[in-house]
């Protein structure tokens, strides 16, 4: 076959019939504008090297050079060469792997070298060296067609989102792009100048402008160039830093970028600069959209910061820029743009939106799509093959022949003795009651999903949270047996526990406190679980080097401290999609929020602690949802650590007094008995005074304090043992103050709030709560270390009382 031919040619392809060997050869974009040349490509050395050089980029032109590359490699070799099938397969691989490493970024390019893979492996059965190396040549070529194919779709695509409704029926667009997106960077057409292209044909372009894209200026070099070439109309370049006066001057109705990789999140990896006019196109109310091949579309990554972002020579960066030799250069080759800032993604399947949450479905869209379902199951290795979701209807069965030391406990002889009934209303998971029929006897189920559940597959989640919630459960069991449940079966691969079920009247302590219930040991009992399971499992308790190898192994719970990252000391300091509050009564509160710089510097301080200081095991997700209790001694009981992990001790702390003043600032919205207020209150005393006395007791007891830190042989006597334990509680207790901050402010204006608030129907009234809460969170985020002891802080929660 010969390629199509389009005005400009980035690769000239020949293999006409008759012809035994394909030739290749590749325009040297280093050259352009002044210089035409083509380089031949006659092996995988050659292509990786126009790679690697840059001599060809563009993520769609990568891949295809890549597969035509292997092709005429394969073909310059006598088939005789070959002494079986299975040595071309291995010849292919090899030369495959060999071909990754040219350009890591680049998903197209790993994704077109597993589809050959797949072509190759498709015709081993035949045991036939001339077919198998055949498959290469058309499957090479098949791809160099579809890709222009595909390259029309995405501008037709791209023109009718950015059309849309018909308000630019008498006039043209003014697009923005960055780089090189056209037919230089693809096998024909282009991406994002495609729409251009698109836009140019239909009479609907009024200008494009192409930023010069440093430090290789690909913009200025080969858009430009290109701009020239096609006769666009309103052709313009400007340097990098022009583009916010650009929009502020002289308008701009759409950006329009490619990207080498689209992650599950929307995130997206493109040239260098691209973040930045993102955020300039946000700061001007100009839709940002991203035009890239649906091979881009990596759902194995959850999110931008699992991208491998390729970190180029310091010399290009000193050659072009004209800068001292001897200077210290840094010059990633990429970045990321968060999703959030992202209007859409075209591809040539059609426009990924975000949904009403701001979300981008792409694993949905994917799917939906044909995608490759093997790797949409895999997202960051979350769902094992052998991975089994749960129903009430199939866990019976599941149970019996899975978990015979269960159907013990439940004195259970057949599945058909078993029901199951699916409860809760978690964010992330499948919690299930399945009971005896004939005794009553029951247990809970506890299944993780791949994804997290309020917001859908388009937010995939490890399933490797319920290993570590498994794991938490097991150690706080061991240091506190009476206040936590005990787990009976875990099977990794399907994510899923069976623990005791606390039977009524335990419930929820969220759904007690709302209902007006007092609790007798409440408060000691959470006070003692937390010096527990903190002492217990610092270095207070454990030697040096049985410290670092639990960290080691609780430091990979990353996707859960990323999503607590994200959650509560992120977006509800910024304009994020995820984010809600009670509008718009509360959107002044909001903006305040975030154009306060003492608030987000002191948040940002509490972030580094929760991301650097790794004191003990925390539970990590410590609320007045992850505690049942009844009104009865000792009856309370923590669940659901899946985000257990080490760090802060003051975080788990800070966390469930953070929830218990959420239920005291929403008592005005609830009709419960007078003084309950009062009494929520002195629960946060109670709790505080108990965890630093058991905590301190634990301290001063050489049984427990066994581990290196405060080694007993530096303080033996009373006065200093005493002023070292006062210092390190109040460290603990200034920290925990902050965390509470935290946790308040984001269950306000954050994506997932607490019943408590969310249950009180007027909306003006749940207002006046919330502006309550947010004016205790704000003060103790900022000013924490000022208060010297709990009663401090409670007068001062009671003393703000807001009225409107």
């Amino acid at each position: 076959m010969t390629q199509p031919k389009t005005a400009l040619q980035s690769i000239i392809y020949t293999h006409e019939e008759g012809q035994a060997q394909p030739t290749l050869s590749v325009l040297d974009q280093l050259l352009l504008p002044h210089t035409k040349k083509y380089v031949p490509v006659t092996n995988v050395e050659d292509a990786w090297s126009v790679i690697r050089t840059m001599q060809v980029r563009g993520a769609p032109l990568i891949a295809i050079v890549a597969c035509l590359g292997l092709a005429v490699d394969l073909c310059s070799s006598n088939k005789e060469s070959y002494a079986s099938v299975g040595e071309v397969v291995r010849v292919v691989e090899e030369k495959s792997e060999y071909l990754r490493t040219s350009r890591p970024t680049a998903v197209n390019l790993f994704n077109a070298l597993d589809e050959m893979i797949e072509a190759v492996r498709a015709v081993v059965d035949r045991d036939d060296v001339s077919a198998v190396l055949d498959a290469v040549v058309k499957h090479a070529e098949m791809m160099l067609a579809r890709d222009v194919a595909d390259n029309e779709a995405i501008g037709a695509f791209g023109a009718d989102a950015l059309l849309g409704d018909g308000s630019f029926s008498n006039s043209g667009i003014r697009m923005v792009t960055i780089c090189n997106t056209g037919s230089l960077a693809t096998a024909g057409f282009g991406t994002a100048l495609g729409v251009a292209r698109e836009l140019q044909r239909r009479g609907k372009l009024e200008s494009i402008t192409a930023l010069e894209t440093r430090p290789y200026n690909q913009g200025s070099r080969l858009t430009a160039f290109e701009i020239l070439e096609e006769e666009m109309p309103g052709g313009m370049l400007i340097c990098d830093s022009a583009a916010a006066t650009l929009m502020k001057n002289k308008g701009v109705d759409a950006c329009v970028v490619g990207a080498d990789r689209v992650c599950a999140d929307g995130s997206t990896a493109n040239k260098i600069g691209t973040y930045q006019l993102a955020i300039v196109a946000k700061a001007h109310n100009v839709p940002f959209y991203v035009a890239s091949p649906f091979t881009t579309l990596d759902v194995s990554l959850r999110s931008g910061s699992d991208i491998e972002i390729e970190e180029r020579p310091s010399a290009e960066l000193i050659e072009t820029s004209r800068a001292p030799k001897a200077m210290s250069c840094w010059n990633p080759a990429f970045d990321v743009t968060p999703p959030d800032l992202i209007s859409g993604i075209i591809t040539e399947k059609g426009v990924i939106l975000p949904g009403p949450n701001g979300v981008f479905d792409v694993v949905g869209f994917v799917k939906n799509n044909g995608g490759n379902i093997s790797s949409v199951d895999n997202i960051s290795s979350l769902a094992p093959s052998d991975y089994s979701e749960q129903s009430c209807t199939s866990l019976p069965a599941y149970i019996e022949k899975n978990a015979p030391l269960v159907m013990t406990v439940l004195e259970a002889s057949s599945a058909s003795d078993l029901s199951a009934i699916e409860m809760g209303d978690g964010n992330l998971n499948l919690v299930f009651i399945v009971t005896n029929n004939a005794n009553g006897k029951k247990i809970i189920v506890k299944q993780a999903l791949p994804y997290v559940r309020c917001v859908g597959e388009s937010w995939p989640l490890t399933l490797d949270r319920a290993n570590f919630e498994y794991q938490a459960l097991s150690v706080q069991f061991a240091l506190c047996p009476k206040l936590t449940p005990k787990v009976h079966y875990f099977l990794r691969s399907d994510a899923l526990m069976i623990m005791d079920y606390i039977a009524p009247p335990n419930i929820i302590l969220r759904k007690g406190l709302i209902a007006g219930i007092k609790y007798p040991t409440l408060s000691q009992d959470l006070g003692e679980f937390c010096a527990r399971t903190l002492f217990g499992t610092s270095a207070f308790k454990l030697s040096a080097s049985e410290m670092r190898k639990e960290c080691k192994f609780w430091v990979t719970n990353t996707e859960m401290c990323a999503l607590t990252e994200t959650v509560v000391f992120r977006e509800p300091y910024i304009n994020a999609p995820n984010n809600r509050w009670t509008s718009p009564q509360l959107d002044n509160d909001k903006k305040m929020i975030e154009e306060d710089v003492q608030l987000k510097v002191a948040a940002s301080k509490l972030n580094k602690k929760f991301i650097t200081q790794s004191q003990a095991l925390l539970h990590g997700d410590l609320h007045t949802g992850s505690v049942m209790c009844s009104p009865a001694d000792g009856q309370t009981f923590v669940i659901d650590p899946e985000f257990a992990f080490y760090g802060p001790m003051g975080f788990d702390v800070g966390a469930i007094i953070a929830n218990l003043f959420l239920n005291y600032v929403s008592q005005r919205g609830h009709n419960n008995s007078p003084g309950y207020d009062e009494w929520v209150l002195e629960q946060v005393v109670i709790l505080w005074n108990t965890f630093e006395a058991t905590f301190c007791q634990l301290w001063n007891d050489p049984a427990e304090h066994t581990g290196d830190a405060y080694h007993r042989s530096l303080f033996t006597d009373e006065s200093s043992l005493i002023a070292c334990q006062q210092a390190f509680m109040r460290e603990i207790f200034v920290d925990a103050l902050g965390f509470c901050g935290m946790k308040m402010l984001r269950r306000i204006v954050g994506i997932a709030h607490v019943e408590d608030l969310e249950s009180i129907e007027d909306p003006d009234v749940r207002a006046i709560c919330e502006r309550h809460g947010l004016e205790v969170a704000k003060e103790l985020i900022k000013n924490a270390s000022k208060y010297e002891n709990i009663n401090d802080v409670v007068t001062m929660v009671a003393s703000k009382t807001v009225t409107k």
